[in-house]
């Protein structure tokens, strides 16, 4: 059984509903006496990066977990970057000239808001492209996966036997973007990440500093013992190589007595650091250079806690970074479609802080389950004004942007009136004055 593909996060009830499509403002009934409320004024948010002169570099595949990455130059050909870069700016632009149409049918332009970017497709030509130079020319890619995914079991065999690349998307953050919140990618290490900068004297992603050496990453897999036969949760180290998927053999520790996996503790304990003091500020340095070229990019393992950097308000353009997965591909698999499942990316599996606390609460749930203390009666009042704060909040925000509605229409309206008015204007100054004399002829005024 797998605890990997059953896992619920505890936003998904909130983020997976699509806010309904905008349409036109019924006419509003006019009450006597009452006149409309003008629009409220919002100031606009100024985003200012903090400055980070401390910097983490590796540049060794083969230190690769003590870091949690490892720095890459020039992956790609530069005009494949180039081609990158023009398809992202295109697709943003075409977004962004559909903003007054329905969030629906903007959505059909494979583009989506994600954290604090725009996370755009890439299309299916680049994308075999991208595949073909990661194959065929970069040496780095190649040895990390090999690194990762390629440790021998006991007989000295190894079943990994190359990798592809999946989920390819370009990544745009517009002037004005916060940093992303810290987070890993995974709770386990399913694949690795890629993340390669399109454009020159961008702002490297931000890291913490990685304890993978130390940490026992749950995997949620349970597999049995091939000498004592007995189902245990499979190791990290274990899960990489493809215990679960192919005819590897495993060996647990016998010799010890059977211990019940808490699968929830052992997620916080690895992402604890996500819920102390001061993990909004946990990732404290950039990954690699600072001065990251166009084809740099960094090979990440997923359990590295990381943000996107933002970009401030005072930038002249946004950032934009392609990133993509590359999925082990192993030999001897027991049953097909297994291995996808197991390691392909999935970004609801993201580990952040609300999906810490989302593991704390079922198991503090389960440890109370059955003991006739009610815990639910005492949660009940806790979400029940949790609840109620969040309604009164959601509708100062309906307000907040009915007022935006009326503001804009009201603004097209004068345009539109500006626009006849200077029309109006036109005309009368490329017409001939006239004038009406005694014997009520018209004739014209020569100036």
């Amino acid at each position: 059984m797998s605890l990997r593909l059953a896992i619920q996060r505890s936003l998904e009830t909130s983020s997976s509903k699509e806010p309904e499509e905008a349409s036109a403002p019924a006419p509003e009934t006019k009450r006597p006496g009452r006149p409309r409320k003008p629009p409220i004024a919002k100031a606009p948010v100024v985003v200012e990066l903090p400055k980070i002169d401390k910097s983490i570099r590796n540049t060794e595949v083969s230190k690769i977990d003590e870091f949690g990455f490892v720095e890459t130059s020039q992956t790609l050909p530069q005009h494949l970057i180039q081609q990158l870069y023009q398809e992202a700016v295109e697709n943003v632009r075409r977004y962004e000239e559909a903003s007054d149409q329905p969030k629906r049918k903007r959505q059909q332009q494979s583009i989506v808001e994600i954290s604090n970017a725009l996370q755009v497709d890439v299309s299916e030509a680049l994308q075999e492209r991208i595949n073909e130079a990661i194959q065929a020319i970069s040496a780095t890619t190649a040895a990390t996966m090999e690194t990762v995914f390629g440790a021998k079991s006991c007989n000295g065999e190894s079943n990994y036997q190359g990798f592809i690349t999946e989920t390819p998307k370009l990544l745009v953050t517009k002037p004005g973007s916060n940093p992303q919140l810290p987070h890993a990618d995974d709770m386990c290490t399913s694949c690795v990440i890629c993340l390669i900068h399109l454009k020159d004297g961008q702002e490297p992603t931000r890291v913490a500093k990685y304890g993978g050496l130390t940490k026992d990453y749950p995997t949620g897999i349970t597999v049995a013992c091939d000498l004592c036969n007995r189902m245990e949760q499979l190791p990290d180290v274990d899960f990489r190589r493809g215990v679960h998927v192919t005819d590897a053999k495993w060996h647990c520790n016998c010799s010890e007595p059977h211990t019940p996996y808490d699968f929830e503790k052992k997620v916080t304990m690895a992402f604890g650091e996500l819920l102390e003091e001061g993990a909004p500020d946990l990732c404290d340095a950039y990954a690699g250079s600072k001065d990251a070229k166009a084809g740099d990019g960094l090979l990440c393992l997923p359990t590295l806690i990381h943000r996107g950097p933002g970009n401030a308000t005072s930038a002249k353009d946004s950032r934009y970074v392609l990133f993509f997965t590359m999925r082990p591909i192993y030999r001897n698999v027991r049953h097909g479609g297994v291995e996808e499942a197991h390691h392909k990316y999935n970004p609801e599996l993201q580990i952040h802080a609300p999906a810490v606390l989302f593991n704390h609460f079922k198991r503090v749930k389960r440890i109370y389950e059955g003991s006739g203390c009610n815990l639910e009666g005492y949660f009940n009042p806790i979400q029940s004004a949790e609840a109620g704060a969040l309604s009164v909040e959601l509708a100062k925000v309906k307000e907040e942007k009915r007022c935006e509605r009326l503001a804009a229409e009201s603004l097209r309206s004068e345009v539109a009136r500006l626009r006849e008015e200077n029309e109006r204007l036109r005309n009368v100054r490329d017409t001939p004055a006239k004038e009406l004399v005694s014997n009520g002829e018209i004739k014209e005024i020569t100036p």
